[in-house]
């Protein structure tokens, strides 16, 4: 059995949601306020977000916050998401 710790199930999420929206780590820096290096460092599991930072990723990917905390049997997502920004 592979155990994921929190703040990895967390990271795997905000991934996850990003690519489903066919959002940039750039594009969810920008609505959240942050830099793609603190977005970069969640999806590894390397940073714990604040409840504030935690409010702004969930409105940004029309999620409810615990969304984020709950392990999922996810499909590989790849390790490195492409995505073009369509929202101009």
């Amino acid at each position: 059995m592979i155990r994921l710790k929190l703040n990895e199930i967390f990271g795997n999420n905000v991934k996850y949601f990003r690519y489903r929206k066919k959002y940039t780590q750039e594009k969810v820096a920008e609505l959240t306020e942050t830099s793609v290096t603190y977005i970069s460092q969640l999806e590894l599991g390397q940073h714990t977000p604040s409840f504030d930072k935690l409010e702004l990723l969930s409105k940004a990917l029309g999620v409810e916050p615990f969304e984020f905390y709950v392990k999922r049997d996810f499909v590989k997502l790849p390790a490195r998401v492409d995505m073009v920004d369509t929202s101009e």
